[in-house]
């Protein structure tokens, strides 16, 4: 097993995510915008997304260092802001996958299996990243996202709900199962390479768009 990631060695988002626990305010929103902008940058695939999940937990975890008995609150709205995005990029999958039901000749068989795949597992993803992070963790750190893991165990995740709920949604849209609508794209699929990830992507882009405006609507009206 391989050891705590060293500062020096964080990648983009994990530098954010620790410059934003050390700045110690509005943690939820930061992470939560964070994650949307590095997954709009990416392939949009489930290895992306739990590399940018993993990226911001170790980052968040290596600026607690002057948190003191704020580290639990702050890793909690860590974990709080990354459920809130995976929960939109569910949002936005189910999005892109209607869109494309609608024109599944542009669409191969592997991309929409594999879009209904990685909403089916999105929860488990989520989970796995934070133990692996916290087993790669020590001391407080390691500890207090041990205990969040078993909170949202037990609890549920936003990101697991939404996901659920966007299956069930599509699955009744379409009078069959997700599995079914992927078939049938498998025999009439015309194209070379697939354009579900950049719809996806687009629309996970205006999901970010529009928490912006409504985060800096609600600071004018507090001015």
């Amino acid at each position: 097993m391989t050891g705590p990631v060293k500062s020096e060695n964080l990648n983009n988002e994990a530098k954010e995510a620790k410059a934003a626990i050390e700045r110690g305010e509005n943690i939820h929103d930061a992470v939560r915008n964070i994650m949307l902008a590095a997954l709009q940058k990416g392939r949009f695939d489930s290895v992306e997304t739990k590399r940018v999940v993993r990226s911001v937990i170790q980052g968040a975890t290596l600026g607690l260092g002057n948190a003191g008995d704020k580290s639990q609150q702050a890793l909690r709205e860590t974990l709080a802001g990354i459920d809130d995005a995976l929960a939109k990029l569910a949002e936005a999958s189910k999005l892109a996958i209607e869109e494309a039901a609608g024109r599944l000749h542009d669409y191969r068989k592997h991309d929409l299996e594999r879009a209904f795949n990685d909403m089916r597992t999105l929860e488990g993803m989520f989970l796995d990243s934070i133990k692996e992070v916290a087993d790669q963790s020590v001391g407080e750190a390691k500890k207090i996202l041990q205990d969040l893991l078993r909170h949202a165990r037990d609890s549920g995740t936003t990101a697991g709900d939404t996901a659920k709920s966007a299956i069930a949604a599509l699955e009744k849209k379409f009078g069959r199962t997700l599995r079914e609508v992927a078939a049938a794209g498998a025999d009439i699929a015309l194209s070379t390479g697939s354009n579900l990830a950049e719809a996806a992507s687009g629309f996970l882009a205006g999901i970010a768009e529009a928490l912006d405006t409504r985060a800096k609507n609600m600071r004018n009206a507090r001015k």
